[in-house]
C-alpha cells in the first residue's frame, strides 16, 4: 500500500469515526435522529444510547455491521428489526475506505443505479471490485433503529 493510499485510508477512517460519533451525540441530545443509515435500500433512524461496548469480548456473531462512509454518504447496515438473526441493535461499525474515489465505488457497487450505495450487497460489490475497502472495526455500541417514515425521506 502506498503512503498516499495509507493517508487517504486514515483520513477516511477518522472521518467515519468522527461522523458516526457526531451523529450519535446529536441523537443522544435530541432523542430520535433523522435519517441515519440504509438497510436494503430503506432509510432508518436511530435512538442512540450512551454506550460503548468496546472491550466486552462479545463474539462477532453477536453484532450486526454498519459500514460507515464518513461524510461521503450515509452508512449502510447489514440488518434491521425483523430480519433473521438481527441482534437487537448491537452494532459493530466498520470504516470504509474508497481507494479509487466514491465515483468508482458507485460504478462498481450501485447495482440498482439510484446514485447511492444503500444495501449491503452493493457495499460487497464495491469491495469485490476493489473500489471499497473494509478498514476494520472503529466502534461497538447499542442503539435502536426504526424505519424513517416515507414523509421524511
Amino acid at each position: 500500500m502506498s503512503r498516499k493510499h495509507f493517508l487517504t485510508v486514515g483520513a477516511v477512517a477518522a472521518a467515519a469515526v468522527g461522523g458516526l460519533l457526531a451523529g450519535t451525540s446529536a441523537a443522544s441530545a435530541a432523542g430520535v435522529s433523522g435519517p441515519a443509515f440504509y438497510v436494503d435500500h430503506v432509510l432508518y433512524r436511530t435512538v442512540a444510547t450512551p454506550t460503548d461496548l468496546t472491550g466486552t469480548g462479545a463474539p462477532d456473531q453477536s453484532w450486526d455491521t454498519i459500514y460507515s462512509f464518513g461524510s461521503v454518504q450515509r452508512s449502510v447496515a447489514t440488518a434491521a428489526p425483523g430480519d433473521p438473526g438481527y441482534n437487537g441493535g448491537r452494532w459493530q461499525v466498520h470504516a470504509v475506505g474508497l481507494p479509487h474515489g466514491y465515483a468508482a465505488a458507485l460504478a462498481s457497487g450501485d447495482l440498482d443505479h439510484d446514485g447511492v450505495l444503500d444495501a449491503d450487497n452493493e457495499v460487497y460489490a464495491a469491495m469485490a471490485a476493489g473500489d471499497a475497502v473494509d478498514l476494520g472495526v472503529v466502534k461497538l455500541f447499542v442503539c435502536t433503529v426504526n424505519k424513517v417514515p416515507a414523509s421524511q425521506t
